[in-house]
């Protein structure tokens, strides 16, 4: 599985943005759920879409409803290894 470290890396995220020790609950594979309902744009579009609330949440000063979004983009690219940067398409 991808690390939060990694995720976080991803987004952009500085260390001061992250909060570590955070196990997926029934809530943030509901919320993946909601995202996945796009998938058909592609895995790279719903990547994309997650990051883009997740920074949205950090910039209206939400941390905590940012770090549910760097848990779900967690268990997506774990999910969809090929919405990796990098990765294979």
């Amino acid at each position: 599985m991808i690390t939060v470290a990694q995720c976080a890396a991803f987004a952009g995220l500085g260390s001061d943005e992250t909060i570590l020790g955070v196990s997926p609950s029934a809530g943030h594979h509901s919320l993946l759920s909601s995202y996945l309902l796009n998938l058909s744009r592609g895995p790279a579009a719903v990547r994309d879409m997650i990051v883009a609330d997740l920074r949205a949440f950090l910039d209206l000063g939400a941390p905590q409803r940012a770090a549910d979004l760097l848990i779900v983009l967690r268990l997506f690219l774990s999910d969809f290894p090929q919405a990796r940067c990098g990765a294979p398409a």
